[in-house]
């Protein structure tokens, strides 16, 4: 045996031992509940009140981060798994963002399609 081959067995042989070699890891399946937020289709909305409340949260007494007039075009980007009644209407509320606030509204307000170019001919029309 050469002195090239037994230093190639001495060095390679013990680094292949910390490579992979040794016994195997058991891997740790973790479960995570659901997420109550879900993602929609339609992802344009034009406020169809005089005015709407952006809130922090999804909730009608959760804290006011902005009012946003009507005509307003709003990307939304999720809403609430389940419908809401407030003022005897029904509907979702949706993650929207605004004017570079991210933030929550009812869209019981909101008038929603499927494309930003039909959100600023609506918004034309109700300004």
């Amino acid at each position: 045996m050469s002195v090239r081959t037994f230093l190639a067995l001495v060095l390679v042989f013990p680094l292949a031992g910390l490579l992979g070699c040794g016994p195997r890891q058991v891997t740790e399946r973790i479960d995570l509940p659901p997420t109550p937020v879900l993602s929609i289709r339609s992802n344009w909305a034009v406020v169809n009140s005089a005015f709407l409340r952006l809130r922090q949260e999804p909730l009608s007494g959760s804290k006011v981060l902005a009012h946003i007039r009507r005509g307003s075009i709003l990307e939304i980007l999720s809403r609430t798994e389940q419908k809401e009644v407030l003022e005897d209407a029904s509907s979702y509320w949706y993650q929207v963002s605004y004017a570079g606030l991210r933030g929550w509204v009812f869209g019981a307000l909101l008038e929603i399609v499927d494309s930003k170019a039909k959100a600023e001919a609506l918004a034309a029309q109700l300004q």
